[in-house]
């Protein structure tokens, strides 16, 4: 199920400009309001809009940012990656090939850079790490680029499972749900005809 033009459209819209309504959307894509809110509402479904929120400048709020590439055997990159899980520094964490992890950090404060590495060096599963801290930004754009002709990847419902083919739909009270075969289908409509959702 490739993105159209109204899609992309939208998403352009919006990646410019998150807080807009629905109707000035619909003012700017040349489409109507229900439609906008329906194509809105599905790609948010499908996992293709995360969510909305405020794009901050830590440098303009005094914080320092910083890359850090972690290096463990690839069968051990998991392990070291919970480690940061609910490490508010850590503000994106990337899993590279060859046995590494890439970690954009926020410091409010230069001595936090120290500790951090101090941790990592804790990690008895990291064989090398590099911090090198961002000294100004040259280019910084959404990682998603939005072009006609995108297959986003759809989550079924049912089962959980990844695909990329044009989804099976079932509406219930004003919701779609997104589905990967006839199976999970008919297995969503007999579980929602037996206990709702």
């Amino acid at each position: 199920m490739g993105l159209d033009e109204n899609d992309v459209n939208i998403l352009n819209v919006l990646q410019g400009n998150g807080r807009l309504s629905f109707r000035q959307i619909s003012e700017k894509v040349k489409i109507s309001v229900p439609t906008v809110s329906n194509k809105i509402g599905n790609l948010e479904r499908m996992g293709v809009i995360k969510g909305y929120h405020a794009e901050l400048d830590p440098e303009r709020m005094g914080e320092l940012s910083a890359m850090v590439t972690v290096k463990a055997r690839p069968s051990e990159l998991s392990a070291v990656a919970h480690y940061f899980d609910d490490d508010e520094r850590v503000r994106q964490m990337f899993f590279l090939t060859s046995g590494r992890l890439l970690l954009v950090c926020t410091f409010v404060d230069a001595h936090m850079i120290n500790e951090f590495a101090s941790r990592l060096a804790s990690i008895p599963q990291v064989l090398e790490y590099d911090i090198a801290n961002v000294i100004s930004v040259a280019k910084e754009l959404d990682r998603a680029v939005v072009a006609q002709g995108v297959n986003p990847i759809t989550l079924c419902r049912q089962c959980g499972r990844e695909f990329r083919e044009e989804p099976m739909r079932l509406k219930d009270e004003g919701e779609t749900f997104f589905l990967c075969s006839d199976a999970c289908l008919n297995a969503l409509r007999s579980s929602i005809a037996k206990n709702g959702l």
